[in-house]
C-alpha cells in the first residue's frame, strides 16, 4: 500500500483537504471571537458558582400554561423587584406553572433572610394568594469548590476522552495524530459555546456543565465516526495518497453526520418554541454547540492530522522517499511501504484496486518518527 501527502487526484469533486487552511482559517477567527467574548462581558455566572439566595414561592394553582403566560407572569415580577433595589440583577423563572423562583446574588445567610422578607412582602401586594415555600443559601465557598469542580471535570473529561482516542488509533501506528485532532476540535467547541454563553449572557449555572460535557460528547462521537472511516479506506484503497483518502472519508461520512445534526436540532429548535424559560437557555446552549461540534469534526479533526503529519515529517527532515512499515505484533503479514510522494501513472493506467492485491495489515499508516528504514525489492529481470 503506497500512503503519500501529495496532492488529491481528481476522482472526488469535492476537495475538502485542499481548503485547510480555510477552514482552520475559519475555526480560529470564530475561537477569537468567542475569547474576545470572555474578556468583554464575562461570563454571567450562577448561584451554584457566585453563591447567594433561591426564593421559592408556590401560587394556590397554576397560573402560567404557556409559554407566553410564563414570560408575562416573570415580567410583572421582574418590575416589582426592580423597585426593591437589591444588590444584584434577579434570575425570575417559573416552573411546573405554579412554582415561582427567584436567584438573587448575596453575601451572607442573614443578609439573605432580610431580603427574603422585603420580597416576600412586595409579591404579596400584587399576588395576595402566594405562598412562601423554601429559602436555599450557597455560600461564597460553597461556590468556589463548585468552580474548581466544574473546571477540572471539564479539563479531565476532554483529556480522558483524548486518551481514548490515542489507544483506540494506537494500532496504526499514529494515535497521538489522531488525539492531538480530536482533543483540538472539543477545544474548539468549548471555547466557541463558552464566548457564545458570554456574548449572549446567559446564566451559568451547573446544568451548562452537563450541556458542554454533553457537545464535548456529540462531537468526539462525530469525529470517531470519521476516523474510523480512514482506517478502513486506508485497508482497501491502495495507491492512494494519504490527502485522498482523508478527502474520500469525509465526504463518504459527510451525509450521515449532516443527518444526525439536523435531526437532533430540530429536536432543539421545538424545544426553543414550545420549552419553558427554564430549559430555553440550556436547548439554545446545545443547539450551538452542536452546530460547532459538527464543524469540528468535519474540518478540524481529520483535517489537522494531514497538517500535524506533514509537520512532523518537516521537523524529522525526512526526504519524499519510500519507507516500510511493518505489521503490528502479532500480524505475519508482509511489511507496508509507505511513500511521500503520490504514485504516478501513466494515461489509461486504471488505478491499483483493493480487490487486486493481497490485503493489507491494519497497521496502514506512518507511524511519525518510529518508522526503521527498509531495503527496497530488487527488480525481476524481465525475459526477452
Amino acid at each position: 500500500m503506497t500512503i503519500s501527502a501529495g496532492a488529491t487526484p481528481p476522482t472526488d469533486r469535492i476537495d475538502l483537504v485542499g481548503k485547510t487552511r480555510l477552514w482552520l482559517g475559519i475555526a480560529a477567527a470564530v475561537t477569537v471571537l468567542g475569547l474576545l467574548g470572555l474578556v468583554v462581558r464575562g461570563l454571567n455566572l450562577g448561584l451554584d458558582f457566585t453563591g447567594g439566595a433561591l426564593y421559592q414561592f408556590r401560587f394556590p394553582e397554576k397560573v402560567a400554561t404557556t409559554a407566553r403566560d410564563e414570560a408575562r407572569i416573570a415580567g410583572e415580577v421582574r418590575s416589582i423587584l426592580v423597585r426593591l433595589r437589591l444588590p444584584s440583577e434577579p434570575v425570575i423563572q417559573i416552573a411546573e406553572g405554579d412554582t415561582l423562583l427567584v436567584r438573587v446574588k448575596l453575601q451572607s445567610e442573614r443578609e439573605s433572610e432580610r431580603w427574603r422578607q422585603v420580597i416576600a412582602d412586595a409579591l404579596k401586594k400584587r399576588f395576595p394568594n402566594i405562598e412562601e415555600a423554601t429559602t436555599e443559601f450557597i455560600g461564597a465557598t460553597v461556590g468556589s469548590e463548585l468552580t474548581a469542580a466544574a473546571i477540572w471535570g471539564t479539563v479531565l473529561g476532554l483529556l480522558g476522552i483524548s486518551g481514548w482516542i490515542w489507544l483506540r488509533y494506537q494500532i496504526l501506528g499514529a494515535g497521538w495524530l489522531f488525539a492531538i485532532g480530536a482533543l483540538a476540535s472539543l477545544a474548539h467547541d468549548v471555547l466557541v459555546l463558552v464566548g457564545f454563553v458570554a456574548w449572549a449572557h446567559i446564566e451559568v449555572t451547573s446544568a451548562f456543565i452537563a450541556a458542554l460535557l454533553t457537545v464535548a460528547g456529540y462531537s468526539v462521537q462525530d469525529t470517531v465516526v470519521i476516523y474510523d472511516r480512514i482506517r478502513e479506506n486506508l485497508r482497501v484503497r491502495r495507491g492512494w495518497s494519504l490527502d485522498r483518502v482523508v478527502n474520500h472519508s469525509l465526504l463518504e461520512t459527510m451525509a450521515r453526520s449532516i443527518n444526525t445534526s439536523v435531526t437532533t436540532t430540530l429536536a432543539l429548535v421545538a424545544i426553543l418554541l414550545i420549552g419553558g424559560a427554564a430549559v430555553k437557555p440550556l436547548a439554545l446552549s446545545l443547539l450551538f454547540g452542536i452546530i460547532s461540534g459538527t464543524y469540528s469534526s468535519i474540518f478540524i479533526a481529520a483535517p489537522l492530522v494531514l497538517v500535524l503529519q506533514r509537520w512532523w515529517e518537516k521537523r524529522q527532515g525526512q526526504r519524499p522517499q519510500a519507507r516500510e512499515v511493518r505489521a503490528p505484533v502479532g500480524e505475519q503479514r508482509p511489511i507496508l511501504r509507505v511513500s511521500a510522494t503520490p504514485e504516478r501513472t501513466t494515461p489509461g493506467e486504471s488505478e491499483p484496486s483493493g480487490t487486486e492485491e493481497a490485503p493489507t495489515p491494519t497497521g496502514s499508516i506512518l507511524r511519525p518518527g518510529s518508522v526503521p528504514p527498509g531495503r527496497r525489492k530488487p527488480r525481476r529481470k524481465r525475459r526477452r
